[in-house]
């Protein structure tokens, strides 16, 4: 059965895109989200019960001296819908995708910190973007994983599973939830 979509939106940008605050939930543990933060329409023709949409952006400035790059998990209020509001089961699975989209945003930021990097200029942002794109082909094949082996949250025994695992995984990168790093150039 079919219950969820989720939706991974791949930004990258040296011309400092950041989503508008007010359209947009940066990741916070301490912030639940709930379903009144599913303000688009649903798609009826959907067979999905609830959409959420994620975005890891990232951003760079340098000054000569040091990069600064921003990567940046966010939800997308007004890109995530849900058919029902009253599903608590699937509420939790749906808060599941953006925690998962933190592990990656997370893993991300320590692959650059630990990389030592040999490029400069362009190419160090391109080699940066390689690994951009690498993270967030894997938060997809990962996202989809678990809306399979969860069954879009019907399979509780598996829910609970990925609970315990992403919860621990992102207590064990907490050292990477800020957004914002800095590379020495």
């Amino acid at each position: 059965m079919k219950g969820f979509a989720f939706i991974v939106l791949m930004v990258s940008s040296t011309n400092y895109f950041t989503p508008k605050e007010k359209e947009s939930i940066n990741y916070d543990e301490n912030r639940q989200l709930t379903w009144s933060d599913y303000q688009a329409r649903p798609n009826k023709a959907s067979s999905f019960k609830a959409l959420t949409a994620t975005v890891v952006s990232f951003s760079a400035k340098s000054d000569g001296k040091t990069l600064q790059l921003t990567l940046q998990n966010t939800f997308e209020p007004h890109n995530s819908w849900t058919k029902t509001a009253e599903n608590v089961a699937l509420l939790e699975h749906e808060r599941l995708h953006f925690q998962l989209s933190e592990l990656y945003a997370r893993k991300l930021r320590k692959e650059i910190l630990e990389t030592k990097f040999k490029s400069s200029g362009q190419k160090l942002m391109n080699d940066i973007g390689k690994l951009y794109e690498k993270k967030m082909q894997e938060l997809t094949v990962v996202q989809r994983k678990y809306d399979k082996e969860t069954d879009h949250s019907i399979n509780q025994k598996e829910q609970k599973e990925w609970e315990i695992k992403i919860k621990t995984q992102l207590a064990e990168l907490r050292k990477y939830s800020i957004a914002e790093i800095t590379i020495e150039l």
